[in-house]
């Protein structure tokens, strides 16, 4: 009930605080798209180890918030912030923020704002024109990213682990806790089956409103739209009957927000910003911190040093841990990427009934907390006698990483130029020829954004890394949480920095590269 509870409220609160932000994002131009779209992803793909490690230096007991509020006078002693539900709640909305903004821009994105600029010049007011037409056409999109988090967020363990205290433990916690220390396999087992059933209900519950896998590719939206769900049905019906109230909440609405939501949309930059500097600020204060003098994590930095650095260039063991990530994570995204491709292909290129269900059953994956796969693959691979194996571990993060393949692809291929290929073949390609000069040219971006999704998945796995390691080298995410647990020094920040540049030169490489990529095909469509 505690994990239900807490995920409820960070679905909740993920939703209403990236909802201006995604719709910002529908009505900026491409440039300022752009800067916004990296401040968000960045964070969105640094580790969430090391979101969470920042978020630990923020709220304890000599963290910055406790020590600028002691400098200002506002409080005689340290705020009791760490290990606590409050801070479970930050930190899981500052993981699942970027989630939901893309989620409801790619919603969004395909709305014409004219339908609400029309409704105001019949006469409707603004937040009118919002609530009745705008709001309504987004739900499926909110509703989407809302089942994205809950279920993500019901299955997580890293953020409340660190961040909560004892009563804050969530049932993934406990699953990991009977799995692997307490070696209590069947009550790990019987868990991970409530947990499922749980993920069931919920995803069962959606598919009465919108189609399930409308959640992880919205580009399905067009396909299954034709005819509302009985849930949407029971949802008009309901809004219906409380016509009345909602005509006063909106009357009321509007005079506390029309001096706001007149003036040219200030008010959205300004909160855009402010959501920005939050999911940022925390990368921001590690980054300073692995330059610090002190032997001790304190901010700000009494002075400036290399030493954690030099540090980190000579721990052999973190040298080892970012190695052996780094050589499983091309393995797997690798074999992701070929896996997912070909899966992409089959989904969108052939006609078959059960295309639907299909597409469901490769994303199976998504649909499932990660606790419960990782428990179900300890299982599988120690009856095939491949537990603590390289294969077996690559077999793990090919698994996890292969349904965002299939997304990225499907989504590329359903707006592939197909009479590109039979063109190059009636001048004498091969089959072959038009693969390799045609159509996988025309894909590189989606396949470069695929390959670095499925990487960056796989090097930032913990869970299914937990299960699966055995006495091989520990992964960077391993070595991570082992430190992080035991002691907190700005070694860790030097190490979070590192990933954090990685990180951030990936994202700006694919986005100059579909930036050039779309240049040249408006260039060549002019032409």
């Amino acid at each position: 009930m505690r994990t239900l509870k807490t995920s409820l409220i960070v679905t909740i609160v993920s939703l209403v605080a990236g909802y201006p932000v995604a719709y910002l994002l529908t009505k900026i131009r491409a440039r300022a798209f752009s800067i916004v779209c990296v401040f968000i992803l960045v964070p969105l793909f640094t580790a969430f180890l090391i979101r969470t490690y920042a978020w630990i230096i923020i709220l304890g007991r000599q963290g910055i918030i406790n020590n600028t509020l002691l400098r200002l006078g506002i409080i005689s002693e340290p705020l009791l912030l760490l290990n606590t539900t409050l801070a479970v709640v930050i930190g899981m909305v500052h993981v699942f923020v970027p989630m939901a903004i893309f989620t409801m821009y790619s919603s969004m994105a395909r709305i014409d704002h004219d339908y609400a600029r029309a409704a105001q010049i019949l006469g409707a007011k603004p937040v009118q024109a919002f609530l009745r037409v705008y709001l309504p056409m987004t739900l499926p999109g909110v509703f989407s990213a809302g089942i994205l988090i809950f279920i993500s967020a019901i299955g997580f363990y890293i953020t409340p682990a660190l961040l909560g205290g004892p009563g804050d433990t969530m049932i993934s916690h406990l699953i990991v806790a009977q799995m692997t220390t307490l070696l209590n396999f069947e009550l790990g087992y019987a868990s991970s089956i409530v947990l499922l059933l749980v993920t069931v209900s919920v995803l069962f519950l959606a598919s009465l409103f919108i189609p399930l896998e409308m959640i992880w590719s919205s580009s399905t939206e067009a396909l299954t739209a034709d005819e509302p769900r009985v849930g949407a049905r029971v949802f008009s019906r309901v809004r219906l009957a409380l016509s009345p109230l909602l005509s006063l909440a909106e009357s009321v609405f509007h005079l506390g927000t029309r001096l706001i939501l007149t003036r040219n949309e200030r008010w959205l930059w300004t909160y855009t910003i402010v959501i920005l500097v939050f999911l940022t600020a925390p990368l921001a204060v590690i980054v300073i911190l692995s330059f610090s003098s002190s032997s001790f994590v304190v901010f700000p930095p009494p002075g400036f040093s290399l030493r954690w650095w030099e540090k980190l260039a000579n721990a052999t063991d973190w040298h080892r841990s970012f190695f052996f990530s780094f050589q499983l994570g091309l393995a797997a995204a690798f074999l992701s990427t070929i896996i997912g491709t070909m899966g992409a292909f089959w989904l969108v290129r052939t006609k078959l009934h059960l295309k639907r269900m299909l597409f469901l059953f490769s994303l199976s994956p998504l649909m499932v907390p990660v606790v419960i796969i990782a428990t179900a693959l300890y299982v599988f691979e120690a009856r095939l006698q491949m537990l603590g194996s390289f294969i077996g571990l690559v077999m793990g993060h090919v698994l996890l990483s292969v349904p965002y393949v299939i997304v990225v692809m499907a989504a590329a291929l359903r707006n592939f130029d197909q009479s590109l290929e039979p063109a190059a073949a009636v001048h004498g390609a091969r089959p072959l020829q038009v693969l390799r000069l045609i159509t996988l040219p025309l894909l590189r971006p989606a396949l470069l954004t695929a390959g670095l999704l499925a990487f960056l998945t796989s090097f930032d796995e913990l869970l299914v890394s937990i299960f699966l390691l055995g006495r091989q080298t520990p992964t960077l995410p391993i070595k991570f949480w082992g430190d992080i647990k035991y002691q907190v020094d700005p070694l860790l920040s030097a190490a979070s920095t590192l990933m954090v540049v990685l990180v951030t030169a990936s994202i700006i490489a694919v986005q100059l590269v579909l930036y050039r990529h779309s240049a040249r095909t408006i260039l060549g469509t002019s032409e």
